[in-house]
């Protein structure tokens, strides 16, 4: 006879300050890339349902398009779990899913496409990652250069634009302490430890 164990997993990439799912989750979100000579060749949110008790179990119950290919990669959701941001590198536009209303069938509430512009020049939305009543977004590097230098964009939950962040560098210490050997401005990803009241970023682009 053969043996089976529950497992369980941590959400370690997830932002501690959204509240853990505990149990079994009904659905599962994919943001996908949009490929040419493939369905309808845009990018998607895709939906499948991993609840082991429905009829749809494993199956792909909803697919939301979101009219055009802009390089899927990331995506997060708010502090609240009521909505998935996802990114799009090329175009820089993000998208934001209600996945609250009707988990089973997301929908497109808004887009955001004047990032760069209220960024003050930031491109590649990369990370989404989840603060009290905000949403920080990672960029991949800057529309003048385009040489890696980048910044931390900030907004609110309802996608209103709140402060641009740029990474220091040794030229622009931008009030930082500089403790190390490279501050080179380049960044990648987010993640937060509230009990020390920090939050940490990763330098990889450049």
């Amino acid at each position: 006879m053969i043996g089976t164990a529950t497992v369980s997993a941590d959400e370690t990439c997830q932002s501690p300050y959204m509240p853990k799912i505990a149990g079994q989750e009904d659905y599962v979100y994919i943001w996908t890339l949009g490929v040419e000579g493939w369905g309808d060749e845009q990018d998607k949110l895709v939906t499948i349902d991993v609840d082991p008790s429905s009829p749809h179990y494993g199956e792909v119950v909803d697919t939301e398009s979101v009219g055009g290919r802009n390089e899927a990669h990331h995506a997060g959701f708010t502090d609240d779990r009521r909505h998935l941001w996802a990114g799009g590198l090329d175009s820089n536009e993000i998208f934001i899913f209600d996945v609250h209303s009707d988990p089973g069938d997301p929908e497109l509430k808004k887009v955001i496409t004047d990032f760069t512009k209220e960024s003050g020049g930031a491109v590649g939305p990369h990370t989404f990652y989840a603060l009290p009543g905000r949403m920080m977004v990672s960029a991949l590097s800057n529309n003048e250069s385009h040489g890696g230098k980048t910044a931390l964009v900030e907004y609110t939950n309802d996608g209103e634009y709140v402060d641009t962040y740029w990474h220091p560098t040794h030229e622009n210490p931008r009030g930082a302490e500089i403790s190390g050997e490279y501050a080179d401005g380049f960044g990648y990803d987010i993640r937060a430890m509230p009990r020390r009241n920090a939050m940490f970023t990763s330098s990889f682009t450049g």
